[in-house]
């Protein structure tokens, strides 16, 4: 079953809202009757602007890091605070820690180069924005995904919060260091979506 977006254009005459619906209605004949589930659609324009918010931070953003789980830095960190209480000398121990941390990081990686994926992280900050589902699976582990920002799933008012939640998100871990402040980032999401009309 497809889902497309027509928007009314007469008093009793429906278009394609997109290049899909397009797509779509292009591949059914003419004069074959569609059965419909009418819904009252999301601003089209906001959930744009909600994929030019990502894609500027998508753009802003840069790989770094990973080798080493917040798990083993945590138990590192410990590990680490322990042997200064016993023996002194915090700065030549967090050094050497470092260091290990930065060797065990480089065997892991080993010459993998780091690429971006868009949905990838679409989910991140969607999840990172609260927007998520979490299962518990067989062996016991927990697993969050992102939940689905479709207009059929997701409300306007859900969708306000959405946004600015994942500004938020985005704002505290890479725009920050490219803009002056949130309304600045904001500003700079609205001219994207100015461009891509």
């Amino acid at each position: 079953m497809a889902q497309i977006q027509l928007i009314k254009i007469t008093a009793d005459s429906l278009a394609p809202a997109n290049a899909e619906a397009r797509e779509y209605l292009a591949r059914v004949k003419t004069g074959v009757w569609l059965n419909c589930e009418i819904r009252q659609q999301r601003n089209y324009l906001f959930h744009k602007k909600l994929f030019s918010l990502l894609q500027l931070g998508f753009e802003y953003w840069t790989p770094s890091g990973g080798a080493i789980t917040n798990a083993e830095k945590s138990y590192l960190s410990g590990y680490v605070r322990y042997l200064i209480a016993l023996a002194g000398s915090p700065e030549l121990i967090e050094e050497t820690a470092d260091i290990y941390a930065q060797r065990v990081a480089s065997r892991r990686v080993n010459g993998i180069a780091l690429t971006k994926s868009f949905e990838s992280y679409r989910k991140w900050a969607t999840i990172e924005a609260g927007f998520y589902d979490e299962f518990i699976l067989p062996d016991g582990t927990r697993r969050r995904e992102a939940r689905s920002i479709s207009f059929a799933k997701m409300n306007e008012d859900e969708f306000n919060e959405l946004y600015k939640s994942v500004l938020n998100v985005l704002w505290n871990h890479i725009l920050f260091r490219s803009f002056p402040n949130e309304a600045e980032a904001d500003n700079a999401v609205s001219q994207l979506l100015e461009y891509a009309a």
